[in-house]
C-alpha cells in the first residue's frame, strides 16, 4: 500500500474549500496536474467522472463518500490490480497543552484562532500491484499536492 498526504493549516472559510474540493470546474483551477475534470450527474456518493491529467491520461474516478458534516470528500479510480483513493479532509487543528509545572498541575488554557482548519488531502493506492502504481503514478501526483492546497487556501483565505 503506498500512502502520501499534504496538509495545511490556515484561516480559512469552510465553504469555499467544501465547493473547491466537489466542483470538478474548480479541480483544475487548483490542481497543477489536471487539464480537465468532469462529473456525470450531481455530487453524491455512488456519482462517477472522468479526468485527464496534463500528460494525457485519463482516469475514471467514483465518490465514495460526500459528508458535508464531518467535511470529508473521498473519491476513488479503480487500476489493473489497483484502487486510487483521494481523500479530502477539513479538520480543526489539534492543540497540545503541556501542563505548566509538569504532569500533575493543571493545563493552561491555549487559545486558538477559531477560523484556523487543516486541509488534509491523502492518495491511497491499495491492491496487490500498489507498489508498481505508488512509483508510476503515486509520487507524481504528490508532487501537486503543496500548490492544490496553497491554490485552495488562497481562495478561501479569510481577510484579517
Amino acid at each position: 500500500m503506498g500512502v502520501r498526504a499534504h496538509s495545511v493549516t490556515a484561516a480559512v472559510d469552510p465553504k469555499i474549500v467544501w465547493e473547491r474540493w466537489t466542483d470538478p470546474d474548480l479541480w483544475v483551477t487548483d490542481d497543477p496536474l489536471l487539464a480537465k475534470a468532469k462529473l456525470n450527474g450531481p455530487l453524491a456518493k455512488g456519482a462517477v467522472g472522468m479526468v485527464r491529467t496534463t500528460r494525457g491520461a485519463r482516469s475514471a474516478f467514483k465518490i465514495v463518500e460526500v459528508d458535508r458534516q464531518q467535511m470529508r470528500f473521498v473519491t476513488e479510480s479503480k487500476l489493473a490490480l489497483a484502487t486510487v483513493t483521494i481523500e479530502r479532509e477539513l479538520t480543526r487543528p489539534e492543540v497540545d497543552a503541556d501542563p505548566v509545572g509538569g504532569a500533575d498541575a493543571p493545563a493552561e488554557p491555549v487559545e486558538v484562532d477559531p477560523n484556523l482548519r487543516v486541509l488534509t488531502h491523502r492518495i491511497i493506492i491499495k491492491g496487490p500491484l500498489a507498489k508498481l502504481w505508488d512509483r508510476l503514478i503515486g509520487k507524481r501526483m504528490s508532487t501537486g499536492l503543496p500548490e492544490q492546497l496553497a491554490n485552495i487556501t488562497a481562495a478561501a483565505a479569510l481577510e484579517d
